[in-house]
């Protein structure tokens, strides 16, 4: 930092994974230097793996704490805020949120912290291994969450089940929208696929996105379109990495799917994949606000979706923009597919989309990170 002057926005995560919260970070990132703020991105750890790493513009500041075990991401945390002096802090992650509010208090810097909340909280403990951290969520963000300056949820509905969880008024939680929608993402989704599953146009081909985790419930995805299989021709690509792997491999074999389902592994470009899908179908126990479904939606590609707290109600306006199926039930899904198949829903208007667009989303957190 040169001498008197004060980095805008320092964004805190806990490392550049492949995940959703860091696509909108970065998307945030783009935006408020595309405003003239400058910016410093910092982390716990570098991780070289992520997609996302090379990816930040050359004017942020990438910071490396080098800090593994939690006294050591609080105490560098504060030493960095305390040299640094910015003027706001913008969080994501529950132990990130949590460091940040105390490493304010300790280092005495007048800067503004926003916290951001991307799960759903009461949900994600619920499924959450006795010896996982997020287990402690409820003690630690009721003690800390009312210090920040503003706590932000990604969905109307999350913000009120945080607020619940943690015992402060509706009112002191904003909801944000994720910035998803802009240039970027349309020109990324006009990428050539070189996959005969996706230039192959007389057999449709539905995706799926996104970790390979409980929350996500693809088990039920394979089963539903198991039941689709018995009446159209089609395929299923699943694009993610995560611990259920294995056991979806033996699902795909048990229910014989192997010849049209793809377990694939992550790909740093989606959109491209997306937009050439014949219809995008998510089966999640949970969700936010679902990125996915966003995405899919600004292309131009059908959804099917699990009706969830919280995210894809709000996303879809309560099915006018894309089905909607009870949780946890494999027949629904699978005839919410079958009717989107046979009959492409009208496109999704523009004046809808304007809300999950970057621009308006770094509007919106400028207005709590640096008021005035």
């Amino acid at each position: 930092m040169s001498a008197g002057k004060r980095t805008d926005v320092v964004v805190y995560v806990r490392a550049l994974y492949n995940g959703g919260t860091d696509q909108v970070m970065l998307n945030l990132v783009e935006e408020f230097l595309a405003g003239g703020r400058s910016v410093a991105l910092a982390v716990d750890f570098d991780n070289v793996y992520s997609p996302y790493r090379s990816r930040f513009p050359e004017q942020v500041r990438y910071v490396v704490l080098g800090a593994h075990s939690p006294w050591a991401r609080l105490t560098k945390l504060y030493h960095f805020l305390k040299q640094e002096q910015p003027k706001s802090l913008l969080c994501a992650g529950f132990f990130p949120n949590i460091f940040a509010i105390i490493a304010r208090r300790l280092s005495g810097v007048d800067m503004r912290v926003v916290v951001t909340e991307h799960n759903t909280p009461t949900i994600n403990r619920q499924l959450a291994s006795p010896w996982q951290a997020r287990r402690w969520f409820l003690l630690f963000a009721r003690l800390f969450y009312p210090q920040a300056d503003a706590v932000v949820a990604v969905s109307n509905g999350t913000a009120g089940d945080l607020a619940d969880a943690i015992g402060i008024e509706r009112v002191r939680v904003r909801c944000i929208y994720n910035p998803i929608v802009n240039g970027g993402l349309f020109e990324q989704s006009q990428q050539t696929v070189d996959d005969p599953w996706f230039t192959d146009s007389n057999v449709p081909v539905i995706l799926g996105l996104g970790r390979l985790e409980p929350e996500k419930n693809f088990a039920l995805l394979l089963r539903a379109f198991a039941l689709v299989r018995e009446e159209m021709a089609c395929r299923l690509v699943i694009f993610g990495d995560g611990s259920e792997r294995e056991m979806l491999e033996e699902l795909v074999a048990t229910l014989e799917l192997s010849d049209c389902v793809q377990l694939r592994h992550f790909v740093p470009n989606p959109h491209a994949y997306t937009a050439k899908a014949a219809l995008l179908a998510a089966s999640s126990i949970c969700e936010g606000l679902s990125n996915v479904l966003v995405e899919a939606i600004a292309l131009g590609t059908p959804v099917v979706s699990t009706d969830c707290p919280f995210g894809p109600t709000e996303v879809l306006n309560a099915g006018e923009y894309g089905r909607l199926v009870p949780v946890g039930d494999a027949r629904r899904l699978a005839d919410a597919m079958l009717a989107s198949l046979r009959q492409r829903p009208e496109p999704v208007p523009k004046s809808w989309l304007e809300q999950f667009t970057t621009k308006r989303s770094a509007e919106r957190y400028l207005e709590l990170l640096i008021p005035g």
